[in-house]
């Protein structure tokens, strides 16, 4: 008879583990930082005086979609609830030059502290890095460059095959050093060298002319790379111009060269220069750090675009489970990630605060991976198994991925989070989805237990559990990170699935694990080929070419996949043919075709993110501006606060 696994249990023992992990972020209920969150006491102004343009309506969220809107049609669920919020706060109060500006970070995994650009991996880190290191290039909507309203222009010339930045602002480093585009080269003399350690390694990089030969140390420099005399002029010549150079397809963040004087490329991942001694040029500057709990950044006098309102912001990292009773209680001026499953109407509705949303700055989708095969350092490139050595085998991913029902596990994050069958993050790309494929997320247990059952998984040990066709065991590790409760419970109906149909599945380390250790583990391969399957998620923006996520010469290939569909077809993508829209949309369904048919990732979910902001703050957008054009990073040197204290929501 076949063992059921105690859902309630597991559930119990997700709750504990929350429990704990928020204990020891927080030393119990309080928030960790350096100095304990101030308890405030003070109450939301008025409606009119909130500066909400509809006073008199209380707003109302509509998350209530079938479940075949939700199966078939999940980026028009995600649109129409995304409508539902604004992307900038409503505040028309004078604001207060100064104050100190709280931001309650919600996170289950703490931070990593690297903060500098050409080797941060979190989205954490990169998220709170922007308050004090600014992009010389902004992004439009459709993430190609926006000139005249930052640091650099950039100009392409499909013929030439050149990329021109033209640094147009003077601006400085936080030691009064000036920023040139010098710092860009040298951002790609480290990412290109032969001893480099970190993820920023891809075809954006070996595009350009000269990088194969200084990548083998042929050569001390890159030929590709034209700077002029006065440095404020940088021509990049590339070897391939698809019109995904447009789209980002190029490096354009500056690397302080002065700052690394006498450091080894080979050293500098590890180096205090990486993490809390980092030098910006943003409107804020890095001024201390408590790793994996907080950092605290003080306005940057003389940036470029004029003295910041603030005169200091303090981040927070809490457990997400704490963040919205924080919130209500006016701990913190800013929550973010604010946790989908805990938009509830006790907290969806408190009338200290504004929820902000934009599909523009979170296209983001999450997905199933199988580990097929491992990273090669010394060859600098992907090594995959053969099929027939992977332990598990193609019948069984696909009746794994079969049997999670993504439709309840969304329900637990409140409706914010629909299933996907798509590579693609299809709000603004819709022409590029292929509905015709198989997307092997419609859950279906039936359809899962006669694949095993015809592939030859039909025979069982004493405990009900499915053999393999030679009757070995088949146990699979499966590696998830720990979260919330509504994490938790997701991660146990998995479980409870799989048990149902029959798979033995594990969890690596027989628990859900920190994402300290699952970057680790995915990045750096410590589990020594124990780990089976994973969970992971990427960011998306305009570009159709996926390289940089599944190239056989990048370590961000977390499923160690590689094969001769997946690299011909990555190969079209830096064709010029690309400039063609019907090759293009030939190139995106050839792709997505050939992610379904491998069987190595299985896209499984898209969400809203959420930010939750104090009714004093203002001038706060989820864009670059605070209008709907430029979207590279926070507007951070405009925020201000209108109250000396955070206010108390009264409901």
């Amino acid at each position: 008879m076949l063992r059921k696994l105690s859902l309630v249990m597991l559930l119990l023992a997700a709750v504990m583990l929350v429990m704990v992990a928020c204990a020891r972020n927080g030393e119990g209920e309080t928030p960790a930082g350096d100095d304990e969150p101030t308890q405030t006491v003070t109450t939301p102004p008025p409606a009119d005086d909130n500066g909400d343009e509809d006073d008199d309506e209380e707003v109302e969220f509509d998350l209530e979609f079938d479940d075949e809107e939700r199966q078939h049609n999940p980026f028009a669920v995600l649109e129409e609830i995304a409508g539902q919020f604004s992307n900038h706060v409503a505040n028309p109060n004078p604001v207060m030059d100064g104050g100190t500006l709280r931001w309650g970070f919600g996170s289950a995994r703490g931070l990593q502290g690297i903060f500098c650009p050409v080797f941060w991996i979190w989205s954490e880190d990169a998220d709170l890095r922007s308050l004090f290191f600014e992009e010389l290039i902004g992004l439009g909507l459709d993430f190609t460059p926006v000139n005249d309203r930052n640091l650099a222009n950039v100009y392409f010339d499909r013929d030439a095959r050149t990329v021109t930045i033209v640094k147009n602002h003077r601006s400085y480093w936080h030691d009064g050093v000036p920023v040139t585009l010098d710092d860009v080269v040298f951002a790609y003399e480290v990412i290109a060298h032969g001893d480099y350690t970190g993820p920023r390694w891809g075809v954006n990089i070996s595009n350009v002319v000269g990088v194969t030969e200084y990548r083998a140390g042929d050569v001390d420099y890159i030929a590709g790379l034209e700077l002029s005399e006065d440095k404020m002029t940088l021509v990049l010549h590339m070897i391939d111009f698809p019109p995904t150079i447009e789209q980002w397809g190029f490096w354009g963040s500056p690397l302080p060269r002065h700052h690394w004087e006498g450091i080894a490329i080979a050293d500098m991942e590890g180096h205090a220069n990486a993490r809390h001694n980092v030098l910006g040029n943003g409107p804020f500057i890095l001024y201390s750090m408590v790793e994996g709990e907080s950092i605290h950044v003080v306005r940057n006098e003389n940036y470029w675009r004029g003295v910041p309102t603030l005169e200091a912001i303090t981040v927070e990292i809490i457990a997400p489970l704490m963040l919205p009773m924080a919130m209500q209680q006016g701990l913190y001026d800013i929550g973010s990630p604010f946790p989908q499953s805990q938009f509830t109407p006790e907290f969806r509705y408190m009338d200290n605060v504004q929820f902000l949303s934009t599909l523009q700055t979170h296209n983001s989708n999450s997905w199933l991976a199988f580990r097929s095969g491992y990273f090669c350092p010394d060859l600098e490139e992907v090594v995959t198994f053969p099929e027939e050595e992977w332990r598990v085998s193609r019948p069984v991913r696909q009746a794994l991925a079969l049997s999670i029902d993504h439709i309840s596990a969304g329900m637990l994050f409140n409706g914010l989070v629909v299933p996907t069958g798509s590579v693609y993050f299809g709000i603004r790309r819709m022409p590029w989805i292929d509905t015709s494929l198989e997307t092997w997320n419609s859950f279906d247990m039936e359809r899962a237990a006669q694949i095993l059952d015809d592939a030859g998984y039909d025979q069982r040990d004493a405990e009900g559990y499915r053999l393999r066709p030679d009757g070995t065991d088949l146990t699979i590790i499966y590696m998830a990170t720990s979260g919330t409760p509504a994490n938790e419970t997701s991660r146990a109906m998995e479980i409870q699935n799989w048990s149902d149909l029959g798979l033995r599945v594990e969890f690596y380390q027989g628990r859900l694990i920190e994402g300290t250790v699952a970057s680790d583990v995915q990045f750096n391969e410590t589990d020594d080929g124990v780990v089976d399957m994973f969970t992971h998620g990427w960011g998306f923006g305009a570009s159709p070419n996926p390289w940089n996520i599944f190239g056989y010469e990048t370590r961000n290939n977390l499923a160690r996949f590689r094969s001769p569909q997946w690299e011909y077809v990555l190969s079209r993508f830096q064709s010029d043919d690309m400039w063609e829209q019907d090759f293009l949309l030939d190139t995106v369904q050839m792709w997505q075709e050939a992610v379904s048919e491998a069987g190595v990732i299985f896209p499984t979910t898209a969400a809203i993110g959420l930010t939750a902001v104090n009714n004093r703050v203002a001038n706060f957008s989820l864009y670059l501006t605070g209008s709907r054009d430029v979207i590279s990073s926070w507007n951070a040197w405009k925020w201000g606060l209108t109250a000396d204290e955070a206010y108390v929501a009264t409901n």
